[in-house]
């Protein structure tokens, strides 16, 4: 198959114009200039296809109830050109967490159609109750390396990234601990100060989840979590760019500090994205989804319904470089989270690919070589 475009998006550089051979559901061949062939589909835009590293649900689903959630999100995320995620825990009952870990590791070996699950995030439940946002203060836990490693067994090799709160007692061990075992350490939901901060990148910690959200604000004599992320060049930070959670000025702060490849875009959504207004179960609670936001009854922000195509275009409302945008969408989550075959077109990669339109706005997804959706 070819496909051709005004610009390929790779996304380090732009090919304008530009095609891409398909073969075998990877990527053969990309190059600038007109195509050796007849393509079989033409845009003015071709990109990877988007990967989000953080979602909970969406279209009506929880992820954390499992196979048939997962089957849900996946069928669902490619119009909004997301090709691959992480399903996302949230902290649970214990035995609902280990269950969901399980259901989890078990869509990733065994796909379901559409976008692909491309490995497990645990956010919690070793967090701060002081930063705890939503999550249900009965079901955090202090830091215990036996309990983490039940989380990876139950994840069978699938666990790509775990936050934590780094300062919690026993917290600088189990990020060393998950960051051995080859988990990508992520900090939030944290009262860490600056020098905490620094203690857990020293210790292993290299990405810093829904940046600004949740955690210590930066103080002009106390930094905190959000100095340390803006400081130290070994910690990425992923951010929720949905107009709600983080201020457009915050957006471009963070972007011209740490740069389009260590800023990831993420949707922290919940089963109340891409479905009606009203009333989801979430983390156990009750959140209203009304005029795109998601709270609890005292206010809380639960997530969010936020998708990624929209978190680009947001991006690219707040000032940031439209390439650079989706650039925080693809390969920036990729690296992130350690994902070698996704985020970029380059041969051997997987030819999970979007095609959009001058605005951005999402015309077909690809995965793995064939096309999961078309506008009409």
């Amino acid at each position: 198959m070819i496909i051709a475009a005004d610009e390929v998006w790779t996304p380090t550089e732009a090919l304008c114009p530009g095609w891409v051979r398909v073969e075998d559901g990877a990527v053969a061949e990309a190059a600038r200039g007109a195509p050796p062939a007849e393509p079989d589909l033409r845009l003015p835009i071709v990109c990877p296809g988007f990967v989000d590293i953080h979602i909970h649900g969406a279209f009506g689903r929880d992820l954390m109830d499992g196979g048939a959630a997962c089957a849900s999100v996946s069928a669902g995320l490619p119009r909004h050109g997301c090709t691959g995620y992480l399903p996302t825990t949230v902290s649970a009952p214990w035995q609902a967490t280990l269950d969901a870990v399980a259901a989890f590791a078990a869509a990733v070996e065994h796909p379901p159609a559409g976008a692909r699950p491309l490995g497990i995030h645990l956010e919690g439940p070793f967090l701060n109750p002081v930063r705890r946002g939503m999550q249900e203060p009965a079901h955090l836990r202090q830091p215990a390396p036996r309990e983490a490693d039940r989380l990876l067994a139950a994840g069978r090799g699938r666990v790509r990234t775990a936050t934590i709160a780094p300062e919690l007692p026993g917290g600088l061990e189990l990020a060393a601990r998950l960051a051995a075992a080859g988990v990508r350490v992520a900090m939030a939901h944290s009262d860490a100060s600056y020098d905490e901060a620094r203690a857990a990148a020293a210790a292993g910690v290299r990405h810093v989840t829904h940046c600004y959200n949740a955690m210590r604000p930066l103080h002009h004599r106390e930094p905190g979590l959000v100095g340390a992320v803006l400081d130290l060049d070994e910690l990425t930070a992923e951010v929720i760019a949905d107009g709600v959670h983080v201020h457009p000025a915050a957006l471009r702060l963070l972007w011209r500090v740490k740069g389009w490849r260590d800023l990831t875009l993420v949707t922290d959504a919940m089963a109340g994205a891409g479905a009606a207004e009203g009333i989801y179960r979430f983390g156990g609670q009750d959140v209203r989804v009304q005029a795109g936001e998601a709270r609890l009854a005292d206010g809380t922000l639960a997530g969010s319904v936020l998708t990624m195509d929209r978190a680009v275009r947001f991006m690219v409302e707040a000032g940031i470089p439209a390439r650079e945008a989706v650039g925080m969408a693809t390969l920036a989550p990729a690296e992130a989270a350690g994902l070698p075959r996704v985020g970029r077109i380059a041969p051997g990669c997987y030819a999970d690919l979007v095609g959009l339109d001058a605005g951005l706005r999402v015309r077909w997804t690809m995965v793995g070589g064939a096309v999961v959706w078309r506008a009409g």
